[in-house]
């Protein structure tokens, strides 16, 4: 058999394939075929069977490969023209109605019975003419219709191309948006050939196929947005693809197993898309710091865990252009705070930012040595969506203006950054002076946080051992729990042991956690053992009892019956937001302390 076989493209009951080789086996008679699937679990090796390898997989797989008889039987490939017509301009009715009438029982114009009820056939003859009308055809999907060019042939002689072109620049010359992907192409020759006819074409997406080296001479005019997902082609292949269109702005190259990037890009593209590969570090990125125009990244999907490979490569030699506003890193590997706090470096213009799905919101808030130290009953439980969501926040300066697809008010950045510091505020307290220089390096916005919100309060509690050395007491003042009784209803009521260390936020994020309330939803409010007075009305004579000009803010003595009560109220206290411990709100309390959860009327 002919080895010009190697690299068409064949469909075998609805699976594509591409022929890597042709010729004997051995340990068998007769020629075969040997093919890489599309899905890569659809074959049984990777070329290579019994010690012998034949031919090589691009999908790194184990079992992308196969052999099959040259005689079986595939599906016939279709020209450009036929696969449009298929889709958009059918006449075969059965392909139009899926209404339960048979057919060839009935002409298009009869009338359609059911239940014995004679119904109006509304419409079809008007989605028949639409479906012809392909001049005015912008949008065309064929992607899975076996497309192998302008002709419906695998060989596509030159002679016999230049005629039949003609006819898809007559059929459907405002094509703006085409989607050959899954098709049976393999060489790009024949996609330009198709593109060629289609001037005013701005999107093409070929995902999927498996394509020959690219072809001399060829120039993909007009065309501002590329597709080149699953097609297992390598960055260089991708790269020198891309320079073929000259006016390309955007370009998605996605799934195609890439794990670095070894070349810059061509001037002029503004989006890059590259989800599903296999990037391990954005230092894998850094080729493209060289694309002064880029301006959205999307690296989604990938295994990066760290800025850079390298153990010993800790300093940053690069960083990306401030063109570039929004990066998608959601659904990576990353798992350390370290990582955040490089990404305002990297991408100086940052303004949008993706971020979810990353284990490093599998964590608790603090540090498991340093939640254990303050009796953080936060030491084993993953943060909350809106702890993720503040600590994420709270690294970044105010010119991120999106997270997640949130748009940042000023509360929420208020909100985040206090929280955040109370973190550090509980950081630093449970460790030595000694240990700061440590803990701040590694919150290089502290400082900063420092002057907008003020320095969080820091309680080290410390012993002298024998040598005359400060260490943390593990039964300090700061290590104290505090009784608290939360009432939701008279009949929600749970009492829990909060450490003194914690801020209110955190006593709001215990409170939702325990209610099942949305975070900061709702007020929370001590109902101390102390009584105040209040005004009197006596008849028409006005007010009676306390003087004007007495302190409000006095203690008055509980009243000594019930009948007194008129004249007193229970001092309330509301835990306002604030980074201070709750300690000294509590200062030489004991007991349980009565906490009123408030929820406003929706």
């Amino acid at each position: 058999m002919s080895k010009s076989l190697v690299g068409q493209r064949r469909s075998y009951s609805s699976q594509l394939c591409t022929i890597r080789y042709v010729g004997t086996v051995e340990g068998t008679t007769g020629d075969w075929l040997g093919v890489e699937w599309d899905d890569p679990t659809r074959g049984k090796h990777s070329g290579e069977h019994k010690g012998i390898r034949y031919f090589t997989c691009k999908s790194n797989h184990p079992t992308a490969g196969s052999f099959v008889r040259p005689s079986r039987p595939s599906y016939p490939p279709l020209s450009f023209v036929e696969a449009l017509r298929a889709k958009y301009a059918s006449e075969d009715e059965s392909e139009l109605v899926w209404a339960s009438k048979p057919v060839g029982k009935s002409s298009p114009h009869q009338a359609i019975e059911i239940s014995g009820k004679v119904v109006e056939e509304v419409g079809f003859d008007k989605i028949r003419r639409q479906l012809a009308e392909l001049q005015e055809l912008r949008i065309v999907l064929l992607d899975g219709l076996r497309v192998a060019g302008v002709l419906s042939s695998y060989e596509q002689p030159e002679s016999q191309v230049l005629e039949a072109a003609q006819e898809i620049a007559t059929t459907c010359p405002k094509i703006e948006e085409l989607d050959l992907s899954r098709s049976l192409l393999s060489s790009w020759l024949h996609v330009w050939d198709i593109c060629n006819q289609l001037k005013g074409l701005k999107k093409l997406k070929v995902n999927g196929n498996r394509f020959q080296p690219l072809e001399d001479g060829l120039i993909f005019e007009g065309i501002t947005e590329l597709s080149l997902e699953e097609t297992l082609l390598s960055w260089d292949e991708i790269v020198e693809v891309t320079s073929r269109f000259p006016a390309l702005t955007s370009l998605t190259a996605s799934g195609n197993q890439l794990s670095t990037i070894t070349r810059t890009l061509p001037g002029g593209i503004t989006k890059l898309t590259l989800e599903n590969n296999d990037i391990t570090s954005l230092s894998s990125l850094r080729p493209l710091a060289e694309t002064q125009t880029l301006e959205h990244i999307s690296i989604r999907g990938n295994n990066i865990h760290a800025i850079t490979d390298s153990i010993q490569e800790t300093k940053l030699d690069f960083t990306f252009p401030p063109t570039v506003y929004s990066v998608d890193l959601s659904r990576n590997n990353i798992s350390s705070w370290t990582f955040l706090n490089h990404l305002p470096i990297l991408f100086p213009g940052l303004t949008t930012l993706r971020f979810s799905g990353n284990p490093l919101y599998d964590q608790p808030p603090l540090p498991p040595a340093i939640a254990a130290a303050t009796s953080s009953m936060s030491a084993s439980k993953p943060m909350t969506v809106d702890e993720s969501f503040m600590l994420t926040l709270s690294r970044f300066p105010p010119s991120l203006a999106i997270l997640n697809f949130s748009t940042i008010s000023l509360q929420d950045r208020s909100n985040a950054e206090m929280y955040y510091l109370s973190l550090i505020g509980k950081e630093l307290s449970a460790t030595s002076e000694a240990e700061e220089p440590a803990i701040l390096a590694a919150h290089p916005r502290y400082q900063e946080l420092c002057e907008s919100y003020g320095e969080p309060a820091i309680t080290r509690a410390v012993e002298r051992d024998g040598s005359g050395k400060k260490g943390i007491h593990p039964r300090s003042v700061a290590a104290r729990l505090v009784k608290l009784a939360f009432r939701l209803s008279e009949s929600r009521v749970c009492v829990k042991e909060v450490p003194t260390s914690f801020d209110s936020y955190q006593v709001k994020a215990l409170v939702s956690r325990l209610f099942n309330l949305a975070p900061y939803s709702f007020k929370l409010v001590w109902e101390t053992d102390e009584w105040d007075p209040v005004e009197k009305k006596t008849g028409n004579n006005g007010a009676a009892g306390w003087d004007e000009d007495s302190d409000d803010e006095m203690q008055a003595p509980a009243p000594a019956s019930s009948a007194d009560t008129s004249r007193f109220v229970r001092r309330e206290i509301e835990l306002v937001d604030s980074t201070r411990d709750i300690g000294f709100l509590f200062q030489g309390e004991t007991g349980e302390m009565k906490i009123r959860v408030e929820v406003p009327p929706v």
